[in-house]
């Protein structure tokens, strides 16, 4: 049921079915209409042919034929943007709409849809996939499905996002001052002991040869190892007296395991009043994949799958910590992917979709998936 961006054109993609933004006529005349009819092969042209003409909103299915890793396509017309007031947005949320009602009606399970060739419909490539991405999200709440959403960069958001551009200010300011800090430190932090340590080289060096090894400490004091004075010699016979011996294993000191990450995990879902299907795909994960997660005592997840899960229940910044802290991770101040998600959630941003087109756009992993 997860929404992926990928940075990938249509033949690097395995999907059900591929979506076609395309003209009244189905002609092929555009970009990716053009690149798709090319790969499918005449047959294709034949069949849409048989569509004399298609309604702005509105979706038609066709066969794949040469275009081998689909077994289908869904073409769509959407609206000349002109401007946004003669209900633009309207026609192409509902493109999506009966573009996705006709997976599911041939029962598809997965659909790759291209969003790189804005100038299709006229609109800016991070507007229509902030359209796409609301409409299929919407779907995805009610039914289990893949899709993939493809961009040709990863510069597809508008600079004028505000969300985008706050999380830019935010990163450059950690950033800088991460590299003031690292500039203001005095690289000879301790003069004093790098002299000591240049002394103790000079004086190793100095006895080589010598058969009477010596240690030289820190108070600088030289102790002989063979004397007896220097070292406190234990005798054998009362180091082994003052050994503990187990006579059972049941003797042993017993170590409760601390709770574990899908323990952890259940319970963080309880205390919130929350179902599972809320939170997986809150969190922009497979159905299958979260049952294996929460019927998996000793289960390792990835670092990104547990910050998709604490969006998904929208946690606080402690009780993130504490979900990342059973599966061993930490959220740094110096890693681009943690600041980004530090900053969405102390600024109750929860939108799992959002976070993944800014983690995307700055070339880190999403969430999810």
């Amino acid at each position: 049921m997860p929404i992926e961006i990928r940075k990938n054109n249509i033949a690097n993609i395995r999907a059900d079915a591929l979506v076609n933004p395309t003209d009244h006529f189905l002609s092929g005349f555009n970009s990716i209409d053009r690149e798709i009819h090319n790969a499918a092969g005449p047959a294709l042209d034949l069949e849409c042919e048989k569509t004399f003409y298609l309604n702005s909103g509105s979706a038609v299915i066709t066969n794949a034929y040469g275009l081998t890793n689909y077994r289908n396509i869904i073409h769509i017309c959407g609206p000349d943007y002109t401007g946004g007031g003669h209900e633009e947005q309207l026609l192409l949320e509902s493109c999506y709409e009966e573009c996705l009602k006709l997976a599911k009606e041939n029962q598809l399970e997965s659909v790759a849809v291209p969003v790189y060739d804005s100038g299709t419909f006229g609109f800016t490539t991070g507007r229509v996939i902030r359209i796409a991405t609301r409409v299929i999200s919407d779907f995805l709440a009610e039914n289990d499905m893949t899709v993939y959403l493809l961009v040709n960069d990863r510069e597809f958001i508008d600079s004028r996002d505000d969300l985008y551009a706050d999380i830019n200010s935010y990163l450059e300011s950690k950033i800088r001052k991460v590299d003031t800090e690292a500039s203001s430190k005095p690289k000879h932090k301790n003069k004093a002991k790098e002299d000591h340590l240049s002394l103790i080289s000079d004086k190793i060096q100095g006895l080589q040869g010598n058969i009477k090894e010596t240690v030289l400490y820190e108070d600088e004091e030289q102790y002989d190892l063979f004397d007896e004075e220097a070292a406190e010699i234990v005798p054998y016979e009362k180091a082994e007296s003052e050994l503990h011996y187990y006579s059972e294993a049941s003797d042993l000191p017993r170590f409760e395991p601390d709770e574990s990450f899908s323990e952890c995990l259940i319970r963080m879902i309880d205390e919130k009043g929350m179902n599972d299907p809320e939170v997986y795909k809150k969190a922009n994960i497979d159905r299958k994949h979260f049952n294996h997660i929460k019927n998996t005592k000793d289960y390792k997840p990835k670092k990104e799958t547990v910050v998709a899960l604490a969006i998904g229940m929208e946690l606080g910044m402690k009780d993130t910590d504490s979900l990342l802290e059973k599966a061993g991770f930490v959220l740094s101040r110096s890693s681009k992917f943690d600041l980004i998600i530090r900053y969405c959630i102390e600024h109750n941003i929860y939108d799992v979709y959002r976070i993944n087109e800014i983690l995307f756009a700055e070339d880190q992993k999403t969430l999810g998936c």
